[in-house]
C-alpha cells in the first residue's frame, strides 16, 4: 500500500475538521453537493486506478536497468535511507511536475484529464481530493528526464507521493499569506490563484511543492487583495457526476472533430493549445464562458431528504472504497472489475441525484435491484448485509424520490 493510500484517512479527518470549523464560524466554504461531487471524483480516481494498468514504471524500470553502465561510470549512487537524497529527489520530481502541470493547462489533450481537478466552484480541502481517472497514459513522458540523473524508481515513486501529499493542505481559503513562504513554496495563497478563473489568474502558479519554478519561468502571479478569486473553469461542468466530469473536455473535442469540415483540424485539435476550436465547429455548437461579472455557482435545489440520502450513500461508498482498496490484492481481476463497476455506477447516480436529474430517480432503483441480484454470489454474511442495505435504501429512495416532486434548480450568487 503506497503513501498516498495510507494518507487518505488523514485527508478525510482534515476535511472533517475544516468542515466543523466552517459550520462553527459560518465561513461558507462548504456546500454539500459540491463537496460530494469533489469527493466522488476522488473515489472514482482511486477505484479506477485498481483496474487500470499504469505504463510509466513498465517503461521506466527497463530503461533504468539499460542505463546501469552509464550510472556506474558517472558514479550515481542514490539511497532511500539518505534524507538529502530524498529531498533532492523531491526537488527533481517537482521540476518535472511543473512542466507536466504547465502542459496540462496549455494543450487540449492534457487539459481534458487535468480539467477535473479545477471544476469545483468552491475551494476547500475536498477540492484537493478531486482527481481525474487518468485519461490517456502519456503524462509519464515528463518524468523520463529523471533517468538522466539515475533516479531509482523506488525513490521516484516516493518523491511523487510526497509531492502529491504536500499539495493537499494548500487547498484552503483560511491560511493567510506568509511572505517568505510565497518566495519558495507553493502555499494556499498562491495556489488559490492557480484555481481561480479570473483573467489575471488563469494559467499561473504550476508548482507542486516549490513555487520557485514559476518565478524562474515567468508563470508566477501573486494573489491580489483587489481581485478576489472566482473558482472553477470558464466553461462550467454544471454536474456533480464524476463520469461527466472526466468526459467533459474529451466530449467537447470529439464533437468539434465531428462538426468541423477541415480534416487538418479533425486530426490536430486534440494537440492544439487549450481552448482552440475550429471556427465552423464553434459556430455549429457555441459553448458560452461563465460571466464573471455576475458569477453564479451551480447549485440545483433538491429536498432535504434527498440531500441526506445522497450524503448517506456517499458515506457508504467511501467506506466500501477503503475496504476494496485494502482487500484488492485478494480479489481476482474479474471480481475487482465488477466491484469497481458497481461502485462507479453508484457514484454516477449519486451525482445525478444532486443534479436533480430526472433519470436519477429510476436509475437509483435499478442500481439497488442490480446490487440485490449479486447477493447469491457473495459469502453468506456479506450477502445478507448487502441485501439489507439495498432493501432499506430502496424503501427510503422510493419515499423520497417519488413523493417529493417540487424540487427546482436554483443558483447561488457570489
Amino acid at each position: 500500500m503506497n503513501l498516498v493510500t495510507l494518507a487518505i484517512p488523514f485527508f478525510l479527518l482534515a476535511v472533517l475538521v475544516e468542515l466543523a470549523l466552517d459550520r462553527r464560524y459560518g465561513w461558507g466554504l462548504y456546500r454539500l453537493n459540491d463537496a460530494i461531487g469533489s469527493l466522488g471524483a476522488g473515489i472514482m480516481s482511486r477505484i479506477t486506478g485498481l483496474v487500470r494498468k499504469g505504463v510509466f514504471l513498465l517503461i521506466y524500470i527497463p530503461l533504468f536497468e539499460l542505463l546501469q553502465p552509464y550510472y556506474q561510470a558517472v558514479g550515481f549512487n542514490w539511497s532511500m535511507e539518505n534524507p538529502w537524497h530524498l529531498l533532492l529527489a523531491v526537488v527533481a520530481y517537482d521540476f518535472c511536475y511543473y512542466w507536466k502541470h504547465r502542459f496540462a493547462h496549455e494543450i487540449n489533450i492534457f487539459w481534458a484529464d487535468h480539467l477535473v481537478h479545477h471544476q469545483s466552484e468552491d475551494y476547500n480541502l475536498t477540492t484537493a481530493l478531486r482527481q481525474p481517472c487518468g485519461g490517456l497514459p502519456i503524462g509519464w513522458i515528463f518524468y523520463t528526464p529523471l533517468l538522466l540523473i539515475g533516479l531509482p524508481w523506488e525513490l521516484l515513486v516516493t518523491a511523487g507521493a510526497i509531492d502529491l501529499i504536500y499539495q493537499f493542505w494548500v487547498h484552503t481559503q483560511k491560511f493567510p499569506k506568509v511572505r517568505w513562504m510565497e518566495w519558495i513554496l507553493v502555499t494556499p495563497s498562491n495556489h488559490r490563484v492557480h484555481h481561480a478563473q479570473n483573467k489575471v489568474y488563469v494559467d499561473r502558479n504550476y508548482g507542486g511543492v516549490f513555487i520557485v519554478w514559476d518565478r524562474l519561468f515567468g508563470t508566477y502571479q501573486e494573489e491580489l487583495e483587489t481581485e478576489p478569486c472566482i473558482y472553477g473553469v470558464r466553461k462550467a461542468l454544471n454536474s456533480f457526476d464524476p463520469l461527466a466530469a472526466n468526459l467533459q473536455h474529451y466530449k467537447r473535442m470529439a464533437l468539434d472533430a465531428w462538426h468541423t469540415k477541415n480534416w487538418w483540424d479533425k486530426l490536430t485539435l486534440w494537440f492544439r493549445r487549450t481552448g482552440y476550436r475550429p471556427a465552423d465547429a464553434e459556430a455549429a455548437m457555441p459553448v458560452p464562458s461563465s460571466d464573471l461579472t455576475d458569477f453564479r455557482r451551480y447549485d440545483p435545489q433538491i429536498s432535504a431528504g434527498q440531500r441526506y440520502y445522497a450524503l448517506a450513500q456517499h458515506v457508504i461508498y467511501s467506506a466500501a472504497t477503503l475496504v476494496l482498496i485494502w482487500y484488492a490484492a485478494e480479489l481476482s481481476y474479474g471480481q475487482l472489475v465488477a466491484a469497481v463497476g458497481l461502485l462507479g455506477a453508484g457514484l454516477v447516480i449519486n451525482g445525478r441525484i444532486l443534479d436533480n436529474h430526472r433519470l436519477a430517480r429510476p436509475a437509483e432503483l435499478v442500481r439497488l435491484a442490480a446490487l440485490l441480484g449479486t447477493t447469491p454470489l457473495l459469502p453468506a454474511a456479506l450477502g445478507l448485509g448487502v441485501a439489507i442495505y439495498a432493501a432499506l435504501s430502496a424503501l427510503a429512495w422510493w419515499r423520497l424520490a417519488f413523493a417529493d416532486k417540487g424540487a427546482t434548480v436554483a443558483l447561488v450568487s457570489d
